[in-house]
């Protein structure tokens, strides 16, 4: 029996990717159903092109910003940080932005998994884990994805249409089926049509992969998956682009060419993902400088066909009763750009949600969150009135902390500082910490007048099921609203077991909602004779 199941493990490791029977198949509608397929691409086109134009001719948008919120495979655990997608792909597409004179960037707010986030707590954190003026936003959580994962990817999606740009929101997946990319699921297709206008769009590292046309399944018959750990060569090449420049005898050529480390993409597998993106924006760029050209050959003025001029003309009249210096520059090119609000469709257009509560996804704005975790690259929603005794705490990771054993060996042997660097990655976890009442009380200040659901909870670090311990269950640590204790019998765990849910709506057991909405923490007086020393440790606040 042991040697029967140690052959069913040898083969199903050699297996890959699995067919799924594609719901939408361009070849098997009916001619409406085709218009209707043809619709949607058009739609997510058009935004795309839109997005492009829009940042092109903003006279002082200087830099094109891709935020990405997503688990430890886009956090390019197991790699050297230098050879993340998200850093191929800054590469590649800042050398066509920079004739533009414009920079792009990509900030990857990826986590992984030992600080207990999923997808679930991390879509509350949008503009605070990147910037709140994004462009685009990108989405990945392959191996979290096992509980209702529409509900998160529709919050998000709705939630970024109430950011300063209206970010379309891309999902990377990092694996996929052979012949679709998580087409043969109701919930994804229904996803893909409902927020087609607004750009959602989804790619497949194995997927993509398949598509361009190698005979993987073959191979496969004959013992070669490209697709396990460790494998070196996707079946088009060997390596990545820029370790092809590299010597023959540089060992991190061959390191370079690996698909998946493991779970993990490789370098290689990065730069198919990397590609993908590459590909999809240069195309959409294209396609908006063309309609530009176009419209200047033509005499259109650009800013009233790109731009809500209307909104920036009231922004202007409020403005009159100024200094007639702040009049003066209010038609100033300077100031004109400040005053560019994008014309888009009205979001009383968007769909009903169909996946996600509407109390929290039809708002009008997206959620406020303070993480504690590193990185961010946005602002914190909800400010802290006072820290008190408590203290802010980070892992101290060192430079190879989930680098993975290949590349630490490999960058160990060079001596150079400089690679270290390269390497290093940015997540950690992190909060902030009491231990006893000697530490006082910390109170935030939630944002109230953006608060039009009620919906209030905190995250605890470290791990994924803290929040019944540390918060429900543990009897030193008090929560109050407006100096109102919270009743721990009404919370529960929300939306994952890291965290706990203070306040499910206005209205409940009597809050309402207040000018100023002050949320308190405290220890109690311990017991000096008990031998457990208390601890809590916070690493997010939310409020909706």
């Amino acid at each position: 029996n042991n040697e029967s199941d140690e052959q069913d493990r040898k083969t199903k490791k050699k297996k890959g990717p699995k067919q799924g029977k594609v719901i939408d198949d361009p070849e098997n509608m009916s001619d409406k159903e085709l218009e209707q397929h043809h619709h949607h691409r058009r739609q997510r086109t058009s935004k795309l092109i839109s997005t492009m134009a829009r940042a092109m001719l903003n006279p002082h948008q200087d830099r094109f910003v891709i935020g990405t919120i997503c688990s430890s495979v886009a956090a390019r655990h197991d790699n050297c940080n230098y050879d993340s997608y998200a850093n191929q792909l800054e590469r590649t597409m800042g050398h066509v932005f920079a004739p533009a004179n414009m920079f792009f960037i990509v900030q990857n707010s990826g986590e992984g998994g030992s600080c207990g986030d999923k997808h679930q707590n991390q879509v509350f954190c949008i503009t605070h884990n990147v910037s709140p003026n994004v462009d685009i936003v990108h989405y990945s959580w392959t191996y979290f994805e096992k509980e209702n994962p529409e509900v998160q990817r529709e919050q998000l999606i709705r939630w970024a249409q109430q950011m300063e740009r209206r970010p379309m929101v891309h999902h990377l997946v990092a694996r996929g089926k052979s012949n679709t990319c998580d087409g043969d699921n109701d919930a994804n297709v229904m996803s893909d049509k409902m927020y087609a206008p607004y750009g959602y769009n989804a790619f497949c590292i194995q997927t993509g992969l398949y598509f361009g046309g190698h005979d993987y399944d073959t191979e496969m018959e004959n013992g070669i998956n490209r697709f396990s750990w460790k494998f070196v060569g996707d079946g088009y090449h060997n390596t990545t682009r820029y370790g092809e420049e590299l010597p023959d005898d540089d060992p991190r050529k061959a390191s370079l060419g690996t698909v998946y480390r493991n779970w993990h993409p490789g370098p290689l597998g990065f730069q198919i993902a990397s590609d993908a993106f590459a590909y999809v924006y240069t195309t959409g760029l294209l396609m908006a400088l063309e309609i530009i050209e176009e419209d200047m050959n033509a005499g259109v003025d650009l800013l009233d066909r790109w731009f809500d001029m209307d909104h920036r003309r009231l922004d202007s009249r409020k403005k009159e009763d100024e200094s007639a210096r702040n009049l003066r520059s209010a038609s100033s090119p300077s100031s004109q750009s400040r005053q560019l609000h994008t014309a888009l469709p009205p979001l009383r257009g968007m769909p009903e949600p169909h996946f996600c509560d509407p109390l929290y996804c039809s708002i009008p704005h997206p959620p406020n969150c303070l993480n504690y975790e590193k990185p961010t690259f946005g602002i914190p929603g909800i400010a802290t009135q006072t820290e008190a005794g408590w203290k802010i705490v980070h892992d101290p990771n060192k430079w190879n902390h989930m680098v993975g054993k290949v590349d630490t060996k490999i960058i160990k042997e060079k001596h150079d500082r400089e690679w270290e660097q390269r390497c290093a990655h940015a997540d950690a976890c992190g909060g902030i910490v009491a231990s006893d009442s000697t530490d006082g009380t910390l109170i935030y200040e939630l944002p109230s007048s953006k608060m039009t659901a009620g919906l209030v909870f905190v995250c605890g670090c470290c791990g994924k099921n803290v929040a019944e311990s540390m918060f429900l269950q543990n009897k030193d640590v008090t929560f109050k609203l407006n100096d109102r204790v919270l009743d721990k019998s009404k919370m529960d765990v929300y939306p994952n077991k890291k965290c706990v849910r203070l306040l499910k709506r206005f209205g409940e057991d009597g809050f309402e909602k207040e000018d100023t909405m002050l949320l308190s923490l405290e220890m109690v007086e311990q017991d000096p004779d008990s031998e457990a020393k208390p601890h809590v440790e916070i690493s997010h606040v939310v409020a909706l």
